[in-house]
């Protein structure tokens, strides 16, 4: 307590000194702590659940053969990595019976899956904001997950017979109902169907979905065919679409969990099989069944979260950068702050204090310091979040993230505080008490010729100059991979343009009725004052997927083990107009390619080459089936469909007016403000259908900012720490130079006295400055090569070590070290030496 007494008196004696290192650290502190945050929420925390521990997810791993039973498959698939066959989290609805049925080394057993293309009315207006998913009447009890208001669902809602209701989650319940109690009772309609509402989840938990997806309400499973009566192939054995999880026994493992249910998953497969056979599907000629995996079920869906591991691990290590730098800064402040204190520690030497004691006395000091950084760094890491989310890390995903600032987060801090604090602190603390009491006593040591300089300060620059450049290599890079992913050419003009989806089916439209709507809906936009044009498609341009389909073409046969699968769309008679995308051969699509018009489709590019080469394609046929009914009218330019890194695919249009569909993705070519047109188009559809939600309204250019979201994000945040880092290497750079100008002085006044000009003094000094900067520079760029290679699937359009990147950031370094230094040079350089020597 004493310590730390004099350890407040101390640092509030020097409140600027005091002031530039808290500030220091709470930047390096707090953005440690925000990107820490994310790191937490998308690898670290696990469902906050009882007992998580115990929970198991299953995945099933395609036979040895590579066969797939199932047909219609979703699910979150990936390549396992112990046999490298296809693997996924989906289950037809029958295994999970059977699983419920029996369940020797499981306490609970539950299922659930995403509700998509649910149409949500509350009060008679559609939700646009709110996903759904069917859960079985176990699902909360076997999770753990208590009510917060109400009730949760049970195994007497998840009857075939029963009344559908609904728990919404508390996300859900505070941000559309504001939390008001009275929501239970409370109606609402789901594809057309009246489901009350009858409970509230605890706060904090948002399913077991993947990490950033939050469903708002959940209904049971059982009545999945009244919800979607067009999808009546989930019932079927042979289609696997559910997510199966349990909860171990006390004694069990989860391999006596997989062993006791794979002969259970092996012989429903058997069946699915049997059913596919029966309806002449494409099955493979004998069963080739799966094998069951219980993975640990603490996080839920975990493939989310591995597709961003790297980046958020190479985010963390850019952030920890920064810190470092700040620790280097602060660092050498306190050796210059040990340095003007010699003659006070000489003295507490001198009567009778140890070096331990005085030693322990700086790193309480030093610890405080840190502790005040860290605080208010978690103060700016709390405002923080909201930039955070804001920025759209990795696309829609963290759109719903809390990133709380729980246990482990402030845990991290306080280990960031003491860990920092032990690192600038011990060796200057070290170095201040390392005293000569008679030189000290007896006048000082010297201060003339290399007296001056600390060969630890220099080092210590030279880090903080070989950090920043790393991190401003690492923000050369991503701007430019960013820039040059924003000048692809899409093969279509984005500018002027807006998106929108509507989705009919479960708006209660038949799919006969969906022609009609998506003209009258049409033709009522472009109606619209701005409006220039508006068109749809069954897939948009530039939307992170798409529809494949296999075709069969007149004369083309596939090599052994080739595929003739090609992207899909259809699309309105004037698509390729309103998108201006150039026809190359042929004609497009017109108003009378109707349903009982011959058959015809447009071709691209891409399609053209692989299968026809150098051949004109106009008037060959082709099918989506065995029979060649369909005729190539036009050849359009190539256009991205998936995304802009991806390689043009070979696609195939038909006209929506003869593809019976149940989505349409509407594009409106403006001619002012995009976004400025947004509330007339919420109103032209509400004229057609007040029920008919207006679904991811937004701009092509939103559309692909959220492709290159996290590019986006590493351009920005890279930015952001180059330049704080930058920022305090200049800070450190200016005050040891002008601290060393004061330690100097009489020898720079002697160099005066002895006939130096001040330009000599002034040259010194920057040349002094300046070979620490080329020095920091040259490790900084081996660094930087040598680290550029971790982020070399995040480029796009250029080299790891690009030469103008490294080139122009080494450049920037020397000239804002020149600027940084200048000043202090030029103070050296006005000393005038009888003072200098008198001081002396």
């Amino acid at each position: 307590m004493n310590d730390l007494r004099l350890a407040l008196r101390q640092l509030a004696k020097s409140p600027g000194f005091t002031a530039v290192v808290v500030l220091s650290l709470a930047l390096g502190i707090g953005a440690n702590t925000a990107i820490f945050s994310l790191v937490n929420e998308f690898l670290l925390r696990a469902l906050p659940v009882k007992n998580p521990e115990e929970l198991v997810l299953f995945r099933h791993i395609a036979g040895a053969k590579g066969g797939r039973i199932s047909r219609g498959e979703e699910g979150n698939s990936q390549t396992d990595p112990a046999t490298g066959r296809y693997s996924a989290t989906s289950f037809s609805l029958l295994t999970f019976e059977r699983f419920r049925a029996h369940h020797p080394a499981l306490s609970d057993v539950f299922a659930y899956a995403p509700f998509s293309g649910a149409n949500v009315l509350i009060d008679g207006q559609p939700e646009t904001d709110v996903s759904a998913q069917f859960v079985s009447g176990g699902y909360h009890t076997g999770l753990g997950v208590r009510a917060a208001l109400g009730r949760i669902l049970t195994e007497q809602d998840d009857r075939p017979g029963a009344e559908p209701v609904a728990v919404i989650s508390h996300r859900y319940w505070q941000k559309r109902f504001g939390g008001d109690p009275s929501v239970l009772g409370r109606t609402m309609q789901v594809n057309k169907i009246s489901v009350p509402i009858v409970g509230v989840t605890a706060a904090g938990f948002n399913g077991a979905l993947q990490a950033g997806e939050a469903p708002g309400l959940s209904v049971a499973l059982a009545h999945v065919a009244r919800f979607q009566p067009d999808q009546i192939h989930k019932q079927y054995p042979w289609f696997w679409w559910v997510r199966i999880m349990g909860r171990l026994a006390p004694g069990t493992t989860a391999a006596q969990a997989r062993a006791s249910l794979e002969p259970t998953l092996q012989q429903t497969a058997h069946e699915g099989w049997l059913g596919v056979t029966k309806l002449g599907g494409p099955a493979p000629l004998e069963p080739d069944l799966p094998t069951l995996v219980a993975d640990p079920g603490a996080q839920g869906e975990t493939d989310t979260r591995r597709r961003f591991a790297q980046s958020l691990h190479i985010l963390m290590g850019l952030v920890s950068l920064v810190l470092f730098a700040a620790c280097a800064n602060v660092a050498n402040l306190l050796l210059a702050r040990g340095a003007a204190r010699r003659r006070e520690l000489a003295v507490r030497l001198a009567l009778g204090a140890t070096r331990s004691r005085l030693v322990r006395q700086l790193l309480v000091e030093a610890l405080l310091l840190g502790l005040l950084g860290a605080a208010l760094g978690l103060l700016l890491a709390w405002w923080s979040r909201d930039l955070v989310v804001a920025l759209r890390p990795f696309g829609n995903v963290a759109a719903v993230l809390d990133l709380p600032l729980d246990g482990r987060v402030l845990g991290f801090t306080i280990a960031a505080a003491l860990g920092t604090a032990l690192l600038f602190g011990l060796i200057p603390a070290l170095r201040a008490t390392r005293l000569d009491l008679n030189a000290e006593f007896q006048g000082g040591t010297r201060t003339l010729g290399a007296g001056g300089r600390s060969r630890l300060s220099q080092t210590l620059m030279v880090v903080q100059i070989a950090l920043s450049l790393v991190l401003l290599v690492s923000t050369g890079l991503f701007v430019r991979t960013l820039r040059n992913l924003q000048n692809v050419d899409t093969g279509f003009n984005r500018q002027g343009l807006v998106l929108f989806r509507i989705d009919a089916l479960p708006a209660g439209y038949k799919r006969e009725q969906f022609v009609a709507l998506q003209t009258r809906l049409r033709e009522r936009l472009e109606n619209l004052p701005g409006i220039r044009g508006a068109t749809y498609a069954s897939v948009a341009l530039l939307n992170r997927g798409g529809v494949s389909r296999a075709v069969n073409i007149e004369g083309y046969t596939p090599s052994a083990g080739g595929s003739t699968s090609v992207a899909f769309s259809a699309l309105a008679p004037n698509f390729f107009a309103t998108m201006e995308m150039p026809l190359v051969l042929g004609r497009g699509f017109t108003e009378h390619d109707t349903a009982t018009a011959p058959k015809v489709a447009v071709i691209d590019q891409a399609f053209a080459q692989k299968y026809f080469g150098a051949e004109n394609p106009i008037g060959r046929r082709l099918g989506l089936g065995p029979q060649l009914e369909i005729e190539i009218v036009g050849v359009v330019r190539d256009a991205s469909y998936s995304s802009l890194r991806a390689a043009r695919q070979p696609t195939l249009f038909v006209p929506a007016l003869q593809q019976i569909g149940g989505t349409a993705n509407f594009a409106l070519r403006t001619s002012g403000d995009p976004a400025a047109i947004f509330p007339a188009i919420r109103a032209a559809v509400r004229e057609i259908d007040a029920t008919l939600p207006v679904i991811d309204l937004r701009t092509q250019e939103e559309q692909i900012d959220r492709l290159n979201a996290q590019e986006l994000l590493f351009a920005r945040l890279s930015g952001f720490f180059g330049l704080l880092a930058l920022a305090l290497a200049c800070v450190g750079l200016y005050g040891l130079m002008s601290y060393g100008v004061l330690r100097r002085t009489g020898e720079i006044g002697l160099r005066m006295a002895l006939g130096a000009l001040p330009t000599h003094v002034l040259r010194m000094i920057l040349r002094e400055s300046l070979a620490l900067v080329a020095i920091g520079i040259g490790l900084g760029l081996a660094a930087a090569a040598a680290a550029s290679r971790l982020v070399t699937s995040m480029l796009f359009g250029l080299s790891p070590t690009d030469p103008a990147t490294y080139g122009t950031v080494a450049l920037l370094l020397v000239v804002i070290a020149t600027i940084a230094t200048l000043l202090p040079a030029r103070r050296a350089a006005k000393i005038d030496p009888m003072v200098a020597l008198r001081a002396e």
